[in-house]
């Protein structure tokens, strides 16, 4: 159960984080390298989510693995979120009327205005990437291994006697 929740975060994030007006934004925060990172090591673990889902019911390891996922998997969207939200607050001001607040704000170059966020959250998610690659680092601990489902389900309907077609006596 903690797999599925698990499995349906990991896809919601990486969705976002593969959404090309989400790749602009990043670029523009500074923290477009820190997101790509979280990514692929994201992906890196979602590979293991079917043999930990077989796995969670007799190793509670696993399920505090699993749960440790999903704390994190939170964290992240909430990094995410703030990520948009600065985006949309941005795009606000932008069509704000043109007031000598907004001639002052366009003459300051947008790496001093977008120190704030990226310094806030450089942070954070160099922190969330250090306990995704301890979770990924746990994986052999925990015996998790790369399984494709489908290939899984097939050798599982093609044996036969015993055996895989194909597989001697």
């Amino acid at each position: 159960m903690a797999e599925t929740l698990a499995n349906e975060l990991l896809k919601v994030l990486v969705k976002k984080l593969t959404d090309e007006a989400f790749k602009r934004i990043a670029r523009a925060q500074g923290i477009h390298n820190e997101l790509k990172e979280l990514k692929k090591t994201l992906s890196r673990i979602q590979d293991l989510l079917n043999d930990a889902s077989q796995k969670e019911v007799t190793y509670k390891s696993v399920k505090e693995w699993l749960n440790a996922l999903q704390h994190l998997a939170y964290d992240i969207d909430d990094v995410l979120d703030d990520v948009a939200t600065e985006a949309m607050r941005r795009e606000l001001t932008l069509q704000e009327p043109a007031a000598s607040t907004s001639m002052v704000r366009k003459l300051i170059p947008t790496c001093c205005t977008n120190f704030s966020l990226t310094h806030r959250l450089s942070p954070k998610l160099d922190r969330i990437n250090r306990e995704l690659e301890n979770l990924e680092k746990r994986k052999t601990d925990l015996g998790l291994l790369k399984i494709d489902e489908k290939q899984g389900r097939t050798q599982a309907h093609l044996k036969v006697g015993g055996r895989t077609p194909g597989e001697k006596k």
